[in-house]
């Protein structure tokens, strides 16, 4: 249900009749559009009365996205034009404002068994061999390695390439500056979360992340280091499972030591981005990494990057592939001009400098990284993503 009028109680009034389980009820499109990508339930009921025509191109792309899905349209305005509008988009029912229960359950009744229907026509579906959303943590036990900086490029390329939602979280609980080199200022942090535990749901977590201007949301560590000691291994599980049902791709800036506050993301990452830079003691300290991952049985989803590459002091990618046993997924150049630029710009690499080999690594690597039925190329209007060139 994506409707932002409260006094429908679509919800509610759809409870009392007990045939239906409502997996997903929002007054936020967006998070109404990932919600549908993930549950991909028979029933959408879109209140399409949403400002600057929001709402049509809403239940364009549910259309689009969701064939297997029967879309209702609810509106108060003039019938004639939403007809049209539902036609156009293959909509199954449309409900004028105010609707009675009896109405409203015939017209979803009916867009169930319509769905049902199709489901049995088209009985030959994709099949999809990779998670639709995913959970992605930079993480190096050493400092210096750049991990923030390739957390926030890695975003910043998978939101340009995908147009989907996308979430960056520092998780560095004690010293994080995720927000400040991403140039954003923020009001919240992961420690309001935290204070509001008891009431936490999607919409709520939605509104606590700072929006970066190229779509991304941020949600910043603590101001004060000492609010850390306030954040358990619970509250980040509760806060990671809601993120990970709103947004597309969650891409978590982890901490330079492994606390149990980290150990939540890292179970939940299908991918564990493993940083490390071209010198003796940085290598030794991955293999250390690498060593307790396997230990927690996560070793399988590491992918290990060689990040500020120059002077390589008689050292070679192959040397580190056989010192730490793994085959090294990429290999970002040391730029140090450019890196220290974007930094006191408050800027990322990847759209200060879009043309440097920095960004074009850190494309590379999120290519990688993003599920299958990403990689293509939206065009229709208003669908996320819209005129994008991807791969």
């Amino acid at each position: 249900i994506i409707d932002d009028q409260i006094g429908n109680n679509f919800k509610e009034r759809l409870a009392k009749s007990g045939e239906y389980t409502v997996v997903g009820n929002t007054d936020n499109g967006d998070i109404g559009f990932a919600m549908a990508e993930r549950y991909e339930p028979q029933v959408i009921i879109l209140n399409i009365d949403m400002p600057h025509n929001k709402g049509i191109s809403l239940a364009e792309a549910l259309s689009m996205e969701l064939p297997m899905s029967s879309l209702i349209l609810a509106t108060m305005a003039e019938s004639k034009k939403v007809l049209h509008t539902a036609l156009q988009v293959g909509a199954k029912d449309v409900l004028n404002l105010p609707v009675d229960d009896d109405r409203l359950l015939r017209a979803v009744q009916r867009a169930a068994e319509q769905g049902r229907l199709r489901q049995k026509v088209f009985s030959v579906q994709k099949k999809k061999s990779t998670p639709q959303f995913k959970t992605v943590t930079v993480f190096s036990t050493k400092g210096g390695v750049g991990k923030t900086t390739l957390s926030l490029n890695l975003a910043m390329a998978i939101r340009q390439l995908t147009g989907k939602r996308v979430a960056l979280v520092d998780l560095d609980l004690m010293s994080g500056n995720l927000g400040l080199m991403a140039g954003v200022t923020w009001k919240r942090s992961i420690k309001d979360l935290v204070d509001d535990i008891n009431n936490l749901d999607k919409e709520m977590i939605d509104g606590y992340c700072t929006e970066h201007p190229s779509g991304v949301k941020i949600l910043s560590a603590p101001v004060q280091p000492d609010f850390s000691g306030f954040i358990q291994p619970d509250h980040i599980q509760k806060i990671l499972s809601l993120m990970s049902e709103i947004f597309n791709y969650v891409i978590i800036d982890g901490p330079t030591y492994l606390h149990d506050t980290v150990i939540p993301a890292l179970e939940d990452s299908s991918d564990i981005i493993a940083v490390t830079t071209l010198d003796l003691p940085s290598i030794q300290n991955m293999k250390q990494c690498l060593d307790l991952l396997t230990r927690l049985s996560m070793r399988s989803k590491v992918r290990v990057v060689v990040n500020r590459v120059g002077y390589m002091g008689g050292l070679k990618i192959r040397d580190v592939e056989d010192e730490l046993g793994m085959e090294v997924q990429c290999v970002i150049p040391d730029q140090e001009k450019i890196a220290l630029d974007a930094a006191n710009m408050g800027q990322p690499i990847f759209l200060a400098a879009r043309s440097s080999n920095i960004s074009k690594r850190s494309e590379e690597l999120a290519n990688k990284l993003i599920v299958a039925d990403d990689r293509r190329l939206k065009t229709a209007e208003g669908l996320p993503g819209a005129g994008m060139e991807l791969e």
